[in-house]
C-alpha cells in the first residue's frame, strides 16, 4: 500500500468533523501551507500553539480541520500582508 492510500485509510475510519469539514494529517497541512512538516509538528507544542492552526487528537491520532486550517491561513497572511 502506498502512503497516499494508507493515509485515505486511516482517514476513512476516523470520525466526521462537525459540518462534515474533510481531516487533514500534519504533511497535508504543511504542503498546503507550504511549511515543513517539523514546524506543523513545532507548532503542536505548548510553546508553539499560539502561532499554529488549531489542531484535534483523536486517540492517539492528530488531525487537523481544512476549514480551521484555511482560516489560520488567512489570519497570518491578514498579520504580515
Amino acid at each position: 500500500m502506498s502512503k497516499k492510500n494508507t493515509a485515505a485509510a486511516h482517514r476513512s475510519d476516523m470520525p466526521a468533523l462537525r459540518d462534515g469539514d474533510r481531516h487533514l494529517n500534519a504533511a497535508e497541512v504543511a504542503e498546503i501551507s507550504g511549511l515543513s512538516i517539523s514546524t506543523i509538528r513545532d507548532y503542536r507544542s505548548s510553546r508553539g500553539r499560539r502561532y499554529g492552526p488549531p489542531f484535534h487528537k483523536v486517540e492517539r491520532r492528530v488531525i487537523y480541520s481544512l476549514n480551521e486550517v484555511l482560516r489560520w491561513l488567512d489570519a497570518q497572511g491578514a498579520r504580515h500582508g
